[in-house]
């Protein structure tokens, strides 16, 4: 069953007694577990709705789907379902105390792995989840791979009890699943030969795996009493890079995909060069951060904007793109009437200093960076993937929070160049 979080004061449901806090128990008799369950069920004509208003009244609500759509109610969120696994990689492992209660709640929930492209490693599935996902067509999942050598896969995910990833794999594609995998590169554990082993077994259940990203491993500066763990080193960030790109050179005349892509890390860790666009087919990785510097280097140039007066921008991001951002800007920007900027690189004390990526930076991270500083300018410009849904830093602080400190004006920026610039011109009434 799911609960209404609100109607909307919708005169359909208020005439049927259905308000908040109700819960839709049925659609046509069968139980509604979730949203993915309404959706699913309430297409078609002749629904028959069973509800349970907060007074325990039990009310039934005839409707044809089409015109359920029309109805003004919205759900309470679904709690997900928790991950079993200690993987040795585990970033919820290596937090701080202290930060925002919702970032130490390990999901493993195949739901948000179709809703939301989260990875999953398929560990918690029953014979009821395996076939409501067949039932529904929950495709595509997103899945945690690692490794396709069960021993090692169930080392690294310190976890004996679970099932063979590549037989999980196939019973999901058989049902016409589409899948993409994610392998976490641990150096010692599954890279050379484990590597080399894990794209080729995925490959061979292509076109049902889609595609595979190769990232690198996390590591904080919070992981007293974990497994040790070596970091990805330049040197090692260069052969992740040359050894993938070769066997996915293969891949494009096998199987007219280049099917396995590293992780934009390797590369600039690494100090390669950025692949041209055509190497990432249609950026099937994209959110795992794979391509996303690419789509930064080729976006669109800000040629139509300008400021009526000077404004100076500060531009704050994470030590491993800021040469590049730097460049970024220096040429989308180029030109852009009454217009200045510099770049601020932000070191990570949040999560230690070996975090360099701009997603993970604090928000005292940036105001510690930039609070003596006397070029701030009109606007500070933070990263687009450092606040969540509900504008919050990792340590709980928005952008208020920041303009109050920094007392200047403080905006997110898009993924777009010209998108962020666009966005200051609108806070500076241009």
């Amino acid at each position: 069953m799911i609960v209404l979080k609100s109607t909307a004061d919708d005169p359909i449901l208020e005439e049927s007694g259905i308000g908040k806090g109700s819960r839709l128990l049925k659609i046509n008799d069968r139980e509604v577990c979730d949203v993915l369950d309404f959706q699913f069920l309430s297409g078609g004509d002749g629904l028959i709705l069973l509800f349970e208003n907060p007074d325990g009244q039990r009310i039934e609500l005839e409707i044809d789907g089409y015109d359920l759509l029309d109805l003004e109610f919205e759900f309470e969120p679904d709690s997900p379902r928790r991950c079993t696994n200690s993987c040795v990689f585990c970033f919820i492992h290596q937090l701080p105390k202290g930060l925002r209660r919702s970032l130490y709640i390990k999901d493993e929930d195949y739901r948000l792995s179709f809703q939301h492209g989260n990875y999953v490693t398929l560990t918690n599935l029953s014979e009821a989840d395996f076939k409501r996902i067949e039932e529904q067509r929950l495709s595509p999942l997103y899945v945690s791979v690692h490794a396709t050598d069960d021993e090692l896969r169930r080392r690294m995910l310190q976890n004996d009890g679970i099932p063979s990833i590549m037989a999980q794999m196939r019973r999901l594609i058989d049902a016409g699943i589409d899948l993409h995998a994610q392998i976490v590169l641990c150096p010692g554990w599954n890279d050379g030969e484990h590597l080399v082993r894990t794209i080729d077994d995925l490959a061979g259940l292509y076109p049902g795996v889609r595609s595979v990203a190769v990232v690198p491993l996390g590591l904080t500066a919070f992981r007293d009493k974990l497994p040790k763990l070596a970091p990805v080193t330049p040197e090692i960030a260069r052969d992740v890079v040359r050894e993938v790109s070769v066997i996915g050179d293969k891949f494009i005349g096998r199987l007219s995909s280049r099917f396995v892509y590293p992780a934009d890390e390797f590369y600039i860790m690494s100090g390669s060069a950025i692949p041209e666009s055509s190497f990432y087919d249609d950026f099937p990785q994209i959110e795992d951060g794979v391509g996303m510097v690419r789509q930064l280097l080729d976006s669109d140039h800000a040629s139509d904007i300008y400021f009526d007066r000077p404004v100076h921008v500060t531009v704050a991001t994470g030590r491993l793109i800021a040469d590049i951002l730097s460049d970024v800007l220096d040429e989308k920007w180029q030109g852009v009437k009454n217009l200045s900027h510099n770049l601020a690189a932000v070191d990570n004390d949040l999560l230690g200093r070996s975090v360099t990526v701009s997603g993970l930076l604090g928000g005292k991270d940036i105001i510690g960076t930039l609070v003596n500083r006397d070029s701030l300018g009109d606007v500070v410009v933070v990263p687009p993937n450092c606040l969540n849904d509900d504008g919050l830093f990792l340590d709980d602080l928005t952008l208020a929070d920041l303009s109050a400190r920094l007392g200047r004006t403080v905006i997110q920026a898009s993924y777009s160049p010209a998108e962020t610039l666009a966005r200051i011109a609108e806070e500076m009434g241009n």
